[in-house]
């Protein structure tokens, strides 16, 4: 069998190999050393993961090569333990190493002394650019400057976030009704600017509004993929290329992104021992607040919302939403999952269900019932809620009547809300009947009473655990609310639900103190 003479090239970056011809330059030098077969990467120098760099090892493990000729020691590896390993494989398959740079043979001892001592030197460049970088970054912490890595819809514009304002896209539901008349062989930058668009920022905005819509990561993505037409791609950096292709995850960590709330953040990742990046805990992050108020593309309060129905979300996993691709609808009673624990065990329990020709129904349990638990009696999802809602109504009420300034309290309205309250009172002040008016004001009134049950969900982060309970006195609010809303604000208020001997012993509020629930018929 015929063995090879084979090239390898390295660059570090994609910007290299394609702007200064750093790849192309090797690939012909090695060509003219006479590399039969040239194998090349766009990779760092020191990981060995490397897909061409594996494949070479591959070819000379399985006895098919005879020579490698490299330009520089630096492009086949930067480390030294590396290259010792790469060194003993070589003459353990009687390979030779040719580098062209240094006109080394690893076929003489001349050779091997040098290709030992050239690659400390490589390891010692490495380690010294690994300073230089640390020192730079110190002093872009100090200057408080952007980070070189942006997060898609924002840019750094002389060291400071802004938003990205750069033409993107344009839908077909954005192109006008004469578009063809926009195209013509005279085309100029002019007519290009009155063409329709979307730049990166609004896309990115929409995409945050896209997720509070759905209330959820899976969903959110759908919805983006389906609007904007994304598929699978093959690019690396989300943001870096202009190009969508979040996975779960990386949409989640995007969303969660202090720059997009304003802030600058440092020493998110670290390295770990065999060179790969991991991702710190949150606590651990440097952040500086509002560094870039006028150029965020979260508002207020989205930031937090966004953390909740994350968590949320995680704490609830998949039981919280139903069986066809979500509908941006959590289940019924979604808002009990992970809240409902054993009154004598204090473990958390389970939820099951029944599911008959007769009677269909899901219901909480202790998970340790019968083998070390003598909680064996199970609680309905809808008596769970009753007695929620009973507790929160006279819990309403009592926090109404102990607070001196009651009085002075005056519900919340939301423009909307007062807006759609004036128009009612202006069509209540013509006389006579009107099947017209009627219509529109019953339309109105419905609106209203919507408004008026989705007062939690608007400035909710504004509001205290004792104001949200205090403000809904109203037993018919508690049982308007969507699933979507019992999910914020429940969660929002409740801390754990405790139930024994097939009753709600008892339940406790976030930053309020226990309250016992009764043994009543309602409630067993």
């Amino acid at each position: 069998m015929e063995r090879l003479d084979i090239g390898y090239a390295r660059v570090s970056s994609r910007e290299q190999a394609e702007d200064t011809n750093a790849l192309e330059q090797q690939i012909s030098r090695l060509d003219d050393a006479g590399a039969k077969h040239i194998l090349s990467d766009v990779e760092k120098g020191k990981k060995d993961d490397r897909p061409q760099y594996q494949e070479l090892m591959r070819l000379v493990e399985a006895g098919k090569v005879k020579t490698v000729f490299i330009t520089r020691i630096d492009r086949i590896t930067r480390s030294l333990p590396t290259l010792r390993k790469i060194v003993d494989v070589f003459q353990k398959y009687d390979v030779n190493l040719v580098i062209l740079d240094q006109k080394l043979d690893l076929s003489t001892p001349q050779g091997k002394l040098m290709l030992n001592m050239l690659g400390v030197l490589a390891e010692w460049e490495v380690d010294l650019l690994s300073e230089r970088i640390k020192r730079g970054k110190e002093h872009q912490r100090k200057q408080i400057w952007a980070n070189g890595s942006c997060p898609f819809g924002l840019i750094v514009i002389n060291h400071q976030y802004c938003l990205d304002l750069t033409h993107f896209l344009c839908l077909l539901t954005d192109k006008p009704k004469n578009y063809l008349d926009f195209y013509s062989d005279s085309i100029d930058e002019e007519i290009i600017q009155d063409l329709p668009h979307r730049t990166i920022a609004e896309i990115a905005r929409d995409c945050i509004e896209i997720f509070l819509e759905a209330k959820g990561v899976t969903p959110a993505l759908k919805k983006i993929f389906d609007k904007y037409g994304v598929c699978k791609t093959k690019a690396k950096s989300n943001g870096t290329d202009k190009v969508l292709h979040w996975t779960k995850r990386g949409l989640s960590l995007w969303l969660q992104n202090p720059i997009l709330d304003g802030h600058t953040c440092y020493g998110k990742d670290e390295r770990t021992a065999d060179g790969k990046r991991r991702l710190k805990p949150r606590e651990e992050w440097q952040i500086t607040y509002n560094t870039h108020p006028e150029q965020r593309l979260l508002k207020d309060g989205e930031a937090d919302e966004i953390k909740r129905i994350i968590e949320g979300n995680i704490q609830m996993c998949g039981g919280a939403f139903g069986t066809k691709h979500r509908q941006e609808e959590y289940r019924p009673y979604a808002y009990q999952i992970g809240l409902v624990y054993c009154g004598e065990c204090g473990s958390r329990c389970i939820h099951k269900g029944v599911y008959t020709s007769s009677k269909q129904y899901r219901y909480y349990a202790c998970r340790h019932s019968g083998i070390g638990c003598n909680n064996s009696k199970n609680v309905k999802q809808p008596e769970i809620e009753e007695a929620l809602i009973t507790v929160l109504l006279e819990k309403s009420q009592n926090l109404s009547q102990g607070n001196d300034n009651a009085t002075e309290i005056v519900p919340f309205k939301t423009e909307r809300l007062q807006k759609l309250e004036a128009q009612l009172v202006f069509l209540e002040q013509f006389p006579g009947f009107n099947p017209s008016a009627e219509e529109l004001k019953a339309e109105l009134e419905r609106q209203i009473q919507e408004e008026t049950n989705f007062f939690q969900s608007k400035h909710l982060e504004d509001k205290t655990v004792e104001e949200i309970i205090q403000v809904g006195n109203n037993l018919g609010l508690w049982r308007t609310l969507s699933n979507n809303e019992k999910v914020q604000i429940y969660r929002r208020i409740v801390h754990r639900i405790f139930i024994l001997d097939g009753r709600i012993e008892s339940i406790i509020f976030q930053d309020i103190s226990s309250v016992k629930v009764e043994n009543n018929d309602e409630c067993a």
